[in-house]
């Protein structure tokens, strides 16, 4: 038998998840349970100075039972990349094991829900949680985009054309973070930072932009990660860092490859949680003193079904229609028409796709608060396009260019990007790591 929810946690989830956009789909509540928030949270509690443009702090029902921060407290913001609700649920009802249910006991009672960002993509919340701004404030609006300056759809982890090249292929030697990210981010606001995260991560564009401010700390394994983190909290309260960013990207790349299958992902969940344990149980009661942990997810995911893929490039009319390739998300796509032609395009799109499949104008979903409340970035409508079509149950839109072959010819049976409740809603632990330490077997 396993460990039950909460009731409050459970309808907290129910009203995050409650129709706000097209009277469908539930959206981001950038006013103090997503992403943003919690950014601009952990920067306060460790005595930094939130800007102006930073988003509110979390609601206060995140913070029950959680001490104060302040200067000389730690705050460790943990992204387990694809750290959905659903998951987190999976982990509490098949705790079965004596040091699973030992975990699940002590994380029932911390974790309450809450929404990432629109799109529900890694580049677009990551961002949103290291400058404390929505996706429309910082500018990254999908995994692909198209960016003005370059007059190319760039994938904006990599900062590479989507089919093919090297990482950051599109970045000249001289590039500075500001010259992409018109946001600070919550490192540079007086308190001392680090971020650790895969060694192979380091020095690319998308690690300096994300990170900006921060130490970089690379770990190749998660004992080493495990190891590291004890390490850096282990310094003398002077020179121990007041942010500490951690991630994790294994959990999404088991859902993307095998679908979102809860089994899978609660033993990445246990493993990976368990060297947070091992980590704070390693240090001594001093050390752990004011160090508060943060774990979060990006975004949920869904299973997706080859059968419902709609492949752009196989529809001549749609490609004709198009000023550019489709960009953003497999879930969440962004089109940009031929001058003239947007009516046409959104008509075809009506006509053609599946009932459940939704399209809707950029400017509306812009002006309605989507991509968060702004100030919006001036490039957002450029980047965007004109329509954003989202897909259906089960399934998604690629696009391949002519020629190319590659990574896109292989099926991911799990995706993310959209609106619907099992790719917006995350979990959020909120425990001190002195409770933490006391979880271990």
């Amino acid at each position: 038998m396993g460990v039950e929810v909460p009731e409050s946690a459970l309808r907290l989830a129910e009203r995050l998840v409650r129709p706000r956009w097209g009277g469908i789909y539930p959206a981001p509540d950038f006013g103090g349970r997503s992403l943003p928030n919690l950014g601009v949270t952990a920067l306060a509690r460790a005595g930094g100075r939130p800007t102006p443009t930073m988003a509110p702090p979390l609601d206060p029902e995140y913070l029950v039972d959680a001490p104060e921060g302040g200067e000389g407290s730690t705050q460790v913001v943990f992204l387990l990349d694809g750290f959905g609700w659903s998951f987190f649920r999976a982990f509490l009802e098949r705790a079965r094991s004596p040091a699973h249910r030992r975990l699940a006991e002590g994380l029932a009672p911390r974790t309450r829900p809450l929404t990432s960002v629109f799109p529900s993509t890694t580049s677009s919340a990551l961002l949103s949680l290291s400058t404390g701004v929505a996706p429309g404030t910082h500018g990254i609006v999908g995994y692909t985009q198209y960016f003005p300056a370059w007059g190319a759809i760039l994938n904006t982890l990599k900062f590479a054309p989507p089919w093919g090249g090297s990482r950051d292929l599109a970045i000249a030697r001289g590039f500075q973070p500001k010259d992409l990210l018109p946001t600070p981010t919550v490192f540079g606001q007086g308190v001392r930072s680090a971020a650790l995260t895969k060694d192979s991560f380091e020095g690319s564009a998308f690690t300096r932009i994300l990170y900006d401010g921060a130490k970089f700390e690379g770990y190749v394994s998660l004992s080493d990660l495990s190891h590291h983190l004890a390490r850096i909290l282990s310094q003398p309260r002077a020179r121990r860092p007041g942010l500490v960013w951690v991630y994790w990207d294994l959990l999404d790349a088991v859902g993307h490859l095998n679908g979102p299958h809860p089994d899978m992902a609660v033993d990445e969940i246990f493993h990976v949680l368990q060297a947070f344990v091992s980590a704070a149980a390693r240090m001594t009661p001093s050390d752990r003193e004011g160090v508060h942990l943060f774990v979060t997810g990006d975004h949920g995911q869904v299973g997706v079904h080859p059968q419902k893929a709609r492949a752009a490039h196989e529809d001549p009319r749609l490609m004709e229609l198009l000023q550019r390739p489709p960009s953003g998300e497999r879930r969440a796509a962004l089109l940009q028409a031929r001058e003239g032609q947007v009516e046409a395009l959104r008509q075809h799109l009506t006509s053609t796709l599946p009932p459940d499949w939704r399209v809707l104008g950029v400017e509306e979903t812009m002006n309605g608060g989507l991509y968060g409340p702004g100030p919006l970035h001036p490039e957002l409508k450029a980047r965007l396009g004109d329509l954003l079509v989202l897909a259906g149950e089960g399934a998604s839109m690629w696009y391949r260019p002519p020629g190319a072959r590659g990574p896109e010819d292989r099926f991911l049976h799990g995706s993310h990007g959209g609106l619907t409740p099992e790719e917006l809603l995350v979990a959020l632990v909120s425990v001190p790591f002195e409770e933490l330490s006391r979880w271990e077997g």
